[in-house]
């Protein structure tokens, strides 16, 4: 399976080819460092690097707690996407800030078959799965993946059990940067008890991805429950409650409402850990932000803003980030 769209990998292996060491049959010729056993990846700054691995890998499908893949360093929201460039096979990971519970999370390709869903038709309605089939093992093929490490502002080291490899070890680092930033979203103004806003005011022009991580502790049996994400483009000074469910002047990218009824809404999800994807749309707005309704009061944890400049680093919006409300 694939967590996100197609990603461009054209890596190689040089000088492998008659020098009696074996090369995936999809090898072309462009340097890419080998993987081992124990794959160590350091990266000062966020980038990208081209690897080959020699022979079919299985890891851990832990979601939580994968002794498999360690994630070591600094940073609120740091992460790490390994993806074939042939086929579907990927490998994701990523470490959520402490106020969304400081955990790592792994999800990746495994040869278990796809549980079939029906889609809702309105938002309003449900959607039906069968339970998917537990996974033995996330699998790699032998090939030539592309790295993608996302930092925030120190060092981070990945450790990858690449169980199947005739190398014992192997050391990798990024080998092009690409600029990220992560600010953090304060809390704003409140509109009575009931209502909290938070945001930030940027100048990230450029940026391909832009995500929120928010978490607010609500009260699941309120009357009225309701979370918003709104961007901004003010030339000057954002008006008054500019975040607000509103977001009067700027643009709101997710809404959700939910009644203790039982009548909901819930595009971009409401609950207590709330995740905002905006690719796809203008994503250097020069604010970013949102808010929370709870008629029994909200109390606001934390929020994260996240941009990229690279199509490779857009972590959210996968099945390994918490659901919202979680």
């Amino acid at each position: 399976m694939r967590y996100r769209g197609a990603v461009a990998l054209l890596a190689t292996a040089a000088g492998c080819v008659g020098a009696g060491v074996a090369v995936p049959s999809s090898a072309r010729f462009v340097a890419a460092e080998p993987m081992a056993t124990t794959t160590t990846i350091t990266a000062t700054k966020s980038g990208t690097a081209d690897l080959v691995l020699y022979d079919d890998a299985t890891l851990s499908p832990k979601l939580t707690h994968n002794p498999d893949v360690v994630i070591s360093g600094p940073g609120r929201f740091v992460g790490f996407r390994l993806s074939r460039s042939d086929s579907n096979d990927e490998l994701t990971g990523v470490r959520m800030p402490k106020f969304a519970g400081g955990l790592s999370y792994v999800g990746g390709s495994t040869d278990a078959p796809q549980p079939s869903c029906t889609q809702p038709v309105l938002p309003i309605d449900g959607s039906s799965c069968a339970a998917p089939p537990a996974a033995k093992a996330i699998v790699l093929h032998e090939g030539y993946y592309r790295l993608a490490v996302l930092t925030d502002g120190g060092p981070l080291r990945i450790t990858l059990r690449l169980h199947g490899q005739h190398r014992a070890r192997s050391a990798v680092r990024i080998q092009t940067q690409v600029r990220t930033a992560e600010a953090d979203l304060k809390q704003l103004d409140s509109i009575g008890s009931s209502t909290i806003t938070y945001g930030v005011e940027t100048a990230n022009a450029g940026a391909l991805n832009a995500q929120m991580i928010v978490r607010a502790k609500l009260h699941p049996n309120a009357k009225f429950l309701a979370a918003s994400s709104c961007a901004r483009h003010d030339s000057g000074t954002p008006p008054p409650y500019a975040f607000s469910p509103a977001c009067a002047g700027g643009a709101s990218r997710g809404l959700a409402w939910a009644s203790n009824n039982g009548v909901q809404y819930l595009v971009g999800g409401v609950g207590g850990l709330s995740v905002y994807d905006l690719a796809g749309m203008p994503v250097d707005p020069t604010g970013l932000g949102g808010s929370y309704v709870d008629t029994d009061g909200p109390t606001y944890l934390g929020g994260l803003g996240i941009w990229t400049w690279n199509a490779d680093l857009d972590f959210i919006g996968t099945p390994l980030t918490p659901v919202p409300g979680q």
